[in-house]
């Protein structure tokens, strides 16, 4: 397979599988998206999302709180996840020879999270003081939340990412008990990897970490339409 193309599969049970060669460095980075942001959430439960993407690092049945930090640093790697309107993300950066470890974490934890109510009590003020620090103390965050609170009257892009204050306050860890089982499926991901890497090796290593993993019903995404705006709107 020529080098630089960028290869597609998708696994038996709907997972894609996008990987991109890149032999300047015996590097990879392994990505996970899920189709699944805020402007997915309803009202009342705004952040859910976001919330969920710190909880994927706190546990599951194989892995305790932290280790799967632990694992990845102890090999060399790094790891963060970020979250959008439209998708949530988690990344690993490691020697292309560990790529399998990131796979056989991120499948454990797409599927095994434990959600335990003393870690969502711990993370749900660190999302809280993060919402203070970055909107709440920020008049430059805090005018564009606003901005976007207005301009948008029917679409869900009105919310912020990191959600309000008054549902991150009201949020309980059975809210994002069902948000993971509703959205985080290999039918509902797909698994990006760019670097050092044989395309055929990278699928093979999905299938066997991935694979196994069984397909769950997704919600359809209904069409949103943004009615047309007349009029001026103020904000203060």
């Amino acid at each position: 397979m020529a080098e630089g193309r960028v290869h597609e599969f998708t696994l038996g049970n709907g997972m894609r599988v996008i990987v991109k060669e890149d032999h300047r460095a015996p590097i990879a980075v392994s990505q996970v998206w899920y189709k699944v942001g805020a402007s997915y959430e309803p009202d009342g439960i705004t952040g859910v999302s976001h919330l969920l993407e710190h909880m994927m690092f706190k546990g599951t049945q194989a892995h305790p709180p932290g280790e799967f930090s632990r694992i990845v640093a102890a090999n060399g790697g790094e790891e963060n996840a970020f979250t959008g309107s439209d998708y949530t993300a988690y990344y690993q950066t490691l020697s292309s020879d560990r790529l399998e470890i990131a796979f056989e974490l991120e499948a454990d934890r797409m599927r095994n999270l434990t959600l335990l109510e003393e870690e969502f009590l711990k993370e749900v003020e660190v999302v809280k003081e993060e919402r203070r620090l970055r909107t709440e103390d920020s008049p430059t965050s805090l005018t564009y939340e606003q901005f976007s609170a207005v301009a948008y009257r029917s679409l869900p892009y009105a919310n912020p990412v990191i959600g309000w204050m008054n549902d991150l306050e009201n949020m309980s860890v059975e809210d994002l008990r069902r948000w993971y089982r509703l959205w985080y499926a290999p039918n509902n991901a797909t698994l990006v990897v760019v670097g050092d890497v044989e395309p055929r090796q990278v699928l093979e290593l999905a299938e066997r970490h991935f694979g196994p993993l069984a397909p769950e019903p997704v919600p359809p995404l209904k069409p949103l339409i943004e009615p047309p705006q007349r009029g001026m709107i103020r904000t203060q």
